[in-house]
């Protein structure tokens, strides 16, 4: 019975993966600017020009809509005008959380504070590791 279930699932598994990977075609192939050849419109030429700027990018599914080269261009602005108060209030909630994590390290014994120590070593180590490159 086990070796049946087991077979079951890496069908299932095989199966999920490869429709996945075959439907991802599909889904990339829909995210494709619609409309005839680059030389229908001036503007689809030069934005075909344009270097890739990641603060120049609609919001998750508003690609999909079939904006017009107008709209982009307003929700461009309407990000700019934005993105300076949102890193402003990330910044200080990177603050308010480095001063949070400083009083709760106050609340810990001396024997505690070291125990801390010592894991966040043996993570930074870890992660280093893993981040190396392989050695030949």
């Amino acid at each position: 019975m086990t070796r049946f279930v087991r077979r079951f699932v890496a069908v299932a598994v095989s199966t999920a993966a490869l429709t996945v990977t075959l439907s991802s075609d599909l889904l990339l192939g829909a995210q494709a600017p619609k409309g005839g050849s680059q030389t229908d419109s001036p503007t689809k030429a030069k934005s075909s020009r344009r270097a890739f700027d990641p603060a120049r990018r609609v919001p998750m599914y508003f690609g999909q809509l079939g904006l017009t080269e107008d709209q982009r261009e307003s929700i461009y602005k309407v990000q700019a005008k934005h993105m300076p108060k949102i890193e402003a209030l990330e910044k200080q909630i990177e603050e308010i959380r480095g001063q949070m994590l400083k009083e709760c390290e106050a609340v810990l014994t001396s024997a505690q504070k070291k125990m801390l120590e010592d894991r966040r070593a043996a993570a930074a180590e870890s992660r280093a590791r893993k981040t190396a490159p392989a050695k030949p």
